[in-house]
């Protein structure tokens, strides 16, 4: 899983940095390419997607994150393109056309669905392209339910930081403080800080580059931990930005002893009953959801292989909930105003200090205001998913897509993954 040109971690260095950076080397990216390789299951980091090309600038005199308006009301669903326009201006939103040719290539490349959805104050826009699965051919619908990957960890970031809220710990606490099994489960190199294992910069091996066979699960949170016991670290807290699925791993063993309930139920709790999404939820045991789109890859060996609900995403805080398209919207927008999170916390969720990457939330430049897009994306076997929402609130879009059927493995040098990246942050420039 390379390319001549992939991310290398130096945010802090001021050169790209962050989850969506480039990385300039050649070879394994964090080892989990090669891991994904022999295992046949590949990574849902996908993190430094955004950062190709034009998208590389300072975000250093950002301002603090202003009152959002209202959220826009929804668009209609449909299985088709669809465009509202203002009352004054009946033409299409130029960002239109960008998403409607994203949408195009990737279905003339092959892949089996695309769902996006756009809102902003000069227009909303919503298309559903593609089929549910390739058993039925069934339509895919603008609601079906897809996975989020990475995204799932901005939902956890969400649950500590309530925690925070609620005086229960505080973001420079070590872990160990509030979880002295840590210890037991790997040796750190001192003391862990809260805030640096949702930042990534707790120095700690990213589980993906592990040498045990991880297969497809199921796994608890101790296990994905223990994964990397004996691996360099590339640090303690306060290191370089290293992007690691482990941090959220060891956050998940947190927030379930402090709660006293699994991940899944506290992010049920703290996001999903609050804002009444009804298609949102956390991968389990039991049947998935009728309306899943299916992503698919093809083995070496050419056999179609059906991503949907595979084990290894039961329970994981860093690939394991399912969501619509537009209830990614309706979660970042509400995130975004202050619903689920004080007005001081966002502020620390995204603050300039972390350059590309905050607590739980990636930062791209905004061309519009001068400002930041904030949200996540994430990637695992057959599926992409995003969601961007501009600092102010006027301006989102959330895109998911069931990937042209491959053996190829998916990672942070995914061109595709870049694609969706660029697409998204140039519509929402094109909506100012």
């Amino acid at each position: 899983m390379t390319l001549p040109t992939a991310l290398r971690n130096i945010e802090d260095a001021g050169a790209a940095g962050g989850l969506f950076e480039v990385q300039l080397q050649t070879g394994p990216l964090k080892g989990h390419g090669m891991q994904a390789a022999v295992h046949g299951f590949s990574s849902s980091r996908l993190a430094a997607a955004m950062v190709a090309a034009a998208l590389v600038a300072s975000l250093a005199g950002c301002t603090s994150v202003p009152d959002p308006p209202d959220q826009q009301s929804p668009t209609a669903q449909s299985p088709t393109a669809t465009a509202t326009a203002t009352a004054s201006a009946p033409a299409q939103p130029a960002f239109v056309a960008v998403l409607e040719k994203y949408s195009e290539r990737m279905r003339a490349g092959g892949a089996t669905a695309v769902i996006i959805q756009m809102k902003s104050r000069v227009g909303e826009w919503s298309s559903a392209e593609g089929v549910r699965n390739l058993d039925t051919n069934e339509p895919v619908q603008l609601t079906d339910q897809t996975h989020v990957g990475d995204i799932t960890m901005s939902m956890v970031a969400v649950s500590v930081l309530k925690l925070v809220e609620e005086g229960k710990i505080r973001l420079d606490d070590p872990i160990q403080d509030h979880l002295p099994d840590f210890e037991s489960i790997i040796r750190p190199p001192g003391p862990i800080t809260i805030r640096s294992l949702l930042s990534h910069r707790s120095g700690m091996p990213d589980y993906w580059g592990s040498p045990i066979d991880i297969g497809k699960g199921p796994f608890t949170h101790a296990e994905r931990v223990s994964f990397v016991a004996g691996m360099p670290w590339t640090g303690g807290s306060g290191s370089l930005y290293s992007y690691s699925a482990t941090n959220y791993a060891a956050l998940a063993l947190l927030v379930e002893k402090l709660r006293g309930k699994d991940i899944g139920a506290v992010i049920h709790d703290d996001s999903v009953e609050p804002l009444a999404l009804q298609d949102t939820l956390m991968t389990g045991d039991e049947p998935g959801p009728r309306r899943m789109v299916h992503g698919y890859t093809r083995t070496e060996g050419g056999d179609l292989e059906d991503n949907a609900l595979v084990p290894f995403h039961r329970g994981s805080p860093d690939t394991g909930m399912i969501s619509t398209v537009p209830e990614l919207n309706t979660y970042f927008a509400a995130l975004q105003k202050g619903t689920l999170l004080t007005k001081q916390t966002l502020e620390e969720m995204h603050h300039p200090k972390y350059e590309q990457f905050g607590l739980g939330l990636v930062r791209r430049y905004d061309a519009c205001s001068n400002n930041a897009y904030v949200g996540n994306i994430g990637v695992v076997r057959g599926y992409a998913a995003l969601a961007l929402i501009s600092a102010d609130g006027s301006r989102q879009v959330a895109m998911a897509v069931a990937r042209a059927p491959k053996p190829d493995l998916i990672g942070f040098d995914d061109p595709q993954s870049i694609e969706m990246a660029e697409a998204a942050v140039d519509a929402l420039n094109l909506a100012c």
